[in-house]
This record gives C-alpha cells, sequence and structure tokens, in this order.
C-alpha cells in the first residue's frame, strides 16, 4: 500500500506533544471553552509541551495558566493521536490526571480562552469536546483506570 503524501506546514517537522489534564471533582470535570472565529468548543486543560519539560511540569504550567488553579499529578491516563486528514497537523496528546491543591479559579489571559468552569460528568456525552474523548474519561471513572499508563520518567543516563 503506498504511503500517504505528507504535506507539512512550514517549520513543522515533527508531531507537537500536547498534554492535556484530566481534574475531577466529585461530579464535575474541570473544561475550558475555546473560541476560533465563530466557534466555541470545551477542551481539557493543557497545551504544548516545551523543550526540556517533563510532562507533569507542562501539566502543572499549563492548567495554572489556563485555570489559575494548582494541581499535583497523579498518574498518566491516555494516549492518542489527532492526524489531520490531508496530513498537514499531527499532534501527539497525552493526558494526566490530577488533582487540585489550590489556587483560585479564574481564566488565564490567551486569547483563544473564552471560559473555564467545573461541567458536570453527564454533559461530557452532549458538549463538544476536542479531541472527542468524554467516553474514554467517563470510563476511566471511578478507579477504572485508577493505575493508569505506567511511565518510567525521565531515562536519560
Amino acid at each position: 500500500m503506498p504511503k500517504p503524501k505528507v504535506k507539512r506546514k512550514p517549520g513543522h517537522q515533527i508531531p507537537t506533544t500536547r498534554i492535556s489534564v484530566v481534574v475531577v471533582d466529585g461530579s464535575k470535570i474541570l473544561l475550558v471553552r475555546h473560541r476560533k472565529g465563530n466557534r466555541q468548543y470545551w477542551v481539557l486543560p493543557g497545551g504544548r509541551l516545551e523543550y526540556g519539560e517533563t510532562f507533569q511540569e507542562c501539566g502543572v504550567r499549563e492548567l495554572k495558566e489556563e485555570t489559575g488553579l494548582d494541581v499535583e499529578i497523579e498518574n498518566f491516563l491516555f494516549l492518542s493521536e489527532a492526524i489531520a486528514p490531508d496530513r498537514s497537523r499531527h499532534i501527539v496528546n497525552i493526558y494526566l490526571r490530577a488533582r487540585v491543591t489550590g489556587g483560585t479559579m479564574k481564566l488565564g489571559n490567551e486569547p483563544v480562552l473564552a471560559g473555564v468552569d467545573f461541567v458536570p460528568l453527564e454533559e461530557l456525552s452532549r458538549i463538544t469536546l476536542f479531541p472527542p474523548i468524554g467516553q474514554s474519561i467517563l470510563e476511566s471513572l471511578p478507579d477504572k483506570a485508577k493505575d493508569g499508563i505506567i511511565y518510567l520518567g525521565n531515562l536519560w543516563v
């Protein structure tokens, strides 16, 4: 089978790595609303992994920047990819579970952010969530994926 022709955006030679943080408090999940043009949709708090940053450091930083909350990462949950049909974008998504340890919830000042809230878990099946992992999150609760993915840490020797 022939390999699909890859169209890369200038400067994109490797996939983007995005860290997403799942914070569930009782029967609610922390989400941020993004606005792009006339479209609005929900995402898990998180963002692009920076060079030299661990997954956990990125999750803690991004959550603080977007929501004002301090968190402690508990474990890894999922791993997924998002590849545009024309191969112009490739995102590796790493999902971490965390719990709030402090801070005050407030919307960060990134232009794409339109809101932050703890949304009832039952809304996950009705809202527009990107990537569409609402069902996977529900299936991981309360303890079905308690151990998550085993993370071996930074193995640089």
